[in-house]
């Protein structure tokens, strides 16, 4: 099993392009947390300005990849202005956190070092100049292909050092992952995900934490409720969900669910249903803003 792709099917990763064009100010961002962002610089200069951060300066075609907890701004540094296309990334509606991408600070990739996704690029900025008719879905599918590939990238040259995509590169921690997420309903303990992992309980238990920022057990919950969500919209019986996902009752599986989710199942369904969704990122750009002007 590609325990990496069902992990993408399984939270459903959304790509959303939310700027695109010319921009020769500032664009200052107001965005939900716990999403990622991908800005792709096809010409002109930019700076990225983050309280209490070294402001980065990019000169050249280049790609950045942002992490959920990096606020920012991007200032156009080129007389003639900057193209962007900038896009968001979060796992699905209602997904359920943490599931760490292990992202800790901004990755800049310029374009003279991503040969291999030269093809990509080339076909992301022809999408964005053409005009025809599905050109945001275009965008979006091809956006989230790039995400992939930068996660991919990242992880094999280490600039991602923990999280789940790292921890899939870890032998004895994908063991792991791929029984919890083949069996869900099994009565999983500390103790057993160790012996998987060939390791000793206490060292087991603090390598996934470190790793995950997340308990073994606390893991095992989070994608056994992520489960459950699925199987909900599918219209599958509460009680035939939990047997699924490791519940010896009804009761118990309802509890956690409210635990974990914040509602109960049923009212969680009606939501999902209706649409109700994290509020979606917001971009405009300042022009003349103060070069001594503080980032918001």
């Amino acid at each position: 099993m590609d325990i990496l792709s069902e992990f993408f099917e399984r939270t459903h990763l959304q790509g959303r392009l939310f700027f695109a064009g010319p921009m020769d100010g500032t664009l200052v961002l107001d965005k939900p947390p716990g999403m990622a962002f991908i800005h792709v610089i096809s010409r002109g200069g930019i700076d990225m300005v983050q309280p209490g951060v070294p402001k980065i300066s990019i000169t050249e075609p280049s790609v950045l990849f942002c992490p959920s907890s990096c606020r920012y701004q991007l200032r156009s540094s080129s007389v003639e202005g900057a193209e962007l296309i900038c896009a968001s990334f979060q796992f699905g509606r209602n997904a359920l956190q943490p599931f760490p991408l292990g992202l800790k600070q901004t990755l800049v990739f310029p374009f003279r070092e991503l040969d291999n996704l030269t093809p990509l690029l080339g076909t992301l900025i022809n999408e964005f100049q053409d005009q025809a008719p599905g050109r945001s879905k275009a965008l979006n599918l091809l956006l989230e292909y790039l995400f992939v590939r930068l996660v991919r990238r990242s992880v094999m040259e280490g600039k991602i050092a923990s999280g789940l995509l790292y921890a899939l590169q870890d032998g004895r921690l994908a063991s792991v992952f791929n029984r919890i997420h083949q069996e869900p309903e099994a009565l999983w303990t500390v103790e057993k995900l160790a012996h998987l992992a060939n390791m000793s309980r206490s060292k087991f238990s603090a390598c996934f934490t470190r790793i995950m920022d997340i308990s073994p057990m606390g893991y095992v919950t989070t994608w056994r409720m992520k489960l459950a969500q699925d199987l909900l919209r599918d219209g599958v019986q509460i009680k035939v969900i939990a047997a699924s996902v490791g519940y010896s009752s009804q009761a118990s599986f309802s509890r956690t669910f409210l635990n974990v989710v914040g509602c109960p199942p049923a009212e969680w369904l009606k939501r999902d249903a209706s649409g109700e969704d994290v509020p979606p990122v917001t971009a405009r750009v300042q022009r003349d803003l103060p070069d001594d002007s503080s980032p918001h």
